[in-house]
């Protein structure tokens, strides 16, 4: 690796784009799950599909996980060009999600939706984790607090324009495609001229599959990949089932199960950079390990019919849900070289998308019975997550550089 150093107001504004791009790409990602109820009804859809449609996603964005990280890694100084077509190609499969009329038809583009999503991560997370190698931590949790934003304000914006406005869902996705646009244009423009470090050698395809090879061979880093499956799969049954849970059986509208999403966010946008400032100076297990066994009894707890306690269980959840995978993420590139961080980046969100692809499918099946099952499933699935945090031997007190 070609260590190159760049001026602080370039790291700076590279932190800043990045993480403006991130806030972008999970407004499109929360917007998706806010309108799921109504993508459920316009299709007649049932629990079951949704769930399927879940782990379609989840599955489809973990196996493009691998290539992205393979482009992420062979071309790091294309990290402009990777970043912004991933944001606009997003606004494009969103807009054909907005015209689709039949459940196999978006499940085709919900898939695609997601695995353009995948493209964004390992170069974006490789490019902070080279550049900000003594504050990884807090560098890739400020990342992470860009997704938190954007997983704030969708929520609340969508809701919005479902209650306000003549929009419907699909109209939503359609129009989403003009901000997409402008903002990837912007983005290219803002990066292209930041250098960025190159590769010490010719990383052809081969090389980098026999290296996501040993990186299997890492015990540690494999039970990181096992707490992050884990994470994912309580998650990603959350995310799909909670609005519906609020729109079916609390009878919330959109705008207010939009609400009630945001105050979820805004907990994680606070605690995300102090939850990675406090991994880098102390020990990732020490964070982890409590707030995921946390958060995997928060889930079970928002089945109380109590409105008041349901809405500080949502804060909770919200305070440990998001900073996560994050730390997660920086967990498992403590332990590898820095010329394979896009690689390993990608390794984490395979591992979370493809281990965890079955769970919604599962929590949707259960969901056909009673939808508290879901909760349920998804409840151990993340305490589950927290054992093995607290009981394995994975954290490093020191990264390798």
């Amino acid at each position: 690796m070609n260590e190159i150093s760049i001026p602080k107001e370039q790291k700076r504004r590279l932190l800043v784009t990045i993480l403006a791009g991130h806030g972008l790409k999970h407004m499109f990602n929360a917007a998706f799950f806010i309108l799921l109820p109504g993508i459920k009804e316009g299709l007649s859809l049932t629990n079951s599909q949704i769930g399927f449609m879940s782990s379609t996603r989840q599955f489809a964005g973990g196996i493009a996980n691998i290539p992205a990280g393979y482009v992420g890694d062979k071309y790091p100084q294309k990290v402009a060009l990777i970043l912004s077509l991933t944001i606009i190609v997003l606004g494009i499969f969103a807009f054909f999600l907005g015209i689709s009329n039949t459940f196999f038809i978006a499940l085709i583009f919900s898939g695609l939706f997601s695995v353009v999503i995948s493209f964004y991560h390992p170069a974006a997370i490789a490019s902070l984790s080279r550049n900000f190698a003594d504050r990884r931590g807090f560098a890739v949790s400020l990342h992470g607090t860009g997704g938190s934003i954007g997983e704030t304000a969708a929520p609340i914006l969508v809701g919005a324009l479902l209650k306000y406005t003549p929009l419907i869902w699909s109209s939503i996705l359609q129009i989403s495609i003009i901000p997409a646009i402008v903002f990837g244009i912007l983005m290219y423009f803002l990066l292209k001229n930041i250098p960025q470090q190159q590769t010490s050698e010719n990383l052809t395809f081969t090389k980098f599959v026999s290296g996501v090879g040993g990186l299997f061979k890492n015990k540690k880093l494999l039970i990181v990949l096992l707490i992050a499956a884990g994470f994912a799969g309580g998650q990603g049954t959350m995310l799909t089932f909670l609005p519906i849970y609020m729109d079916e059986n609390l009878g919330f509208s959109p705008f207010r199960y939009g609400v009630y999403i945001t105050l979820a966010n805004v907990g994680g946008i606070i605690s995300q950079p102090i939850m990675g400032h406090l991994s880098d100076k102390y020990n990732r297990k020490l964070i982890l390990a409590p707030s995921l066994t946390i958060l995997g009894m928060s889930y079970i707890c928002l089945l109380t019919s109590n409105i008041v306690l349901f809405t500080i269980v949502i804060i909770i959840m919200g305070i440990f849900l998001f900073p996560m995978m994050a730390i997660l993420v920086v967990s498992a590139t403590d332990l590898v070289d820095s010329n394979i961080q896009g690689t390993t980046v990608a390794l984490v969100f395979a591992a979370v998308t493809i281990f965890s692809s079955f769970i919604p499918s599962l929590a949707g099946i259960l969901a056909d019975t009673d939808i508290r099952y879901a909760f349920m499933l998804a409840s151990g699935v993340g305490v589950f997550a927290g054992l093995i945090a607290f009981l394995g031997n994975w954290a490093v007190s020191k990264p390798i550089n």
